[in-house]
């Protein structure tokens, strides 16, 4: 797939996950996690939620990712830095649906047509509630604290 046809998928993907959550229920916005104004929220709050979303990364990313996202054959995804995309969750949905190809620097297949769109929300939802919890922990560095240009060095695994 060519580059800007790639960009194309990328953006209308994000565009459909951008809108269908602001379909979604409204939680406060204390209760859930936003990278930035613009992005989608996801409800990092819903233990039920979250826990869904567990399982589903056991199920289908642990492989490459690690336990609970922190990293193995691929990137950690607990660690609030995303390799291949922006740190928002528009970004992180559109990565899951479509993934990764190789002339991107990745080796990620697509998930989008065998995840539905509340699965992928609910992985994204774990990941961010382990993201929160590792950074109180001090087993990772807040990246909202990075004031320079450079991005955070983290570990590859726990």
């Amino acid at each position: 797939m060519s580059g800007l046809k790639l960009n194309t998928v990328f953006a209308k993907l994000a565009a459909i996950a951008v809108f269908s959550m602001a379909l979604g229920v409204a939680l406060p916005a204390a209760a859930q996690h936003k990278a930035n104004e613009n992005d989608m929220e996801v409800p990092t709050n819903n233990m039920e939620i979250v826990q869904q979303g567990k399982a589903k990364y056991a199920q289908r990313c642990s492989f490459c990712h690690g336990g609970d996202g922190h990293g193995g054959k691929g990137p950690c995804l607990s660690c609030g830095v995303f390799k291949y995309t922006g740190n928002s969750n528009s970004e992180i949905y559109v990565t899951i649906a479509v993934g990764v190809p190789r002339s991107l620097g990745g080796t990620m297949g697509a998930f989008g047509t065998t995840m539905s769109q509340e699965e992928i929300l609910s992985v994204i939802s774990f990941l961010r509630w382990e993201e929160k919890r590792r950074i109180a922990a001090g087993e990772v560095p807040d990246p909202k604290l990075n004031k320079g240009n450079e991005l955070p060095v983290f570990p590859t695994t726990n």
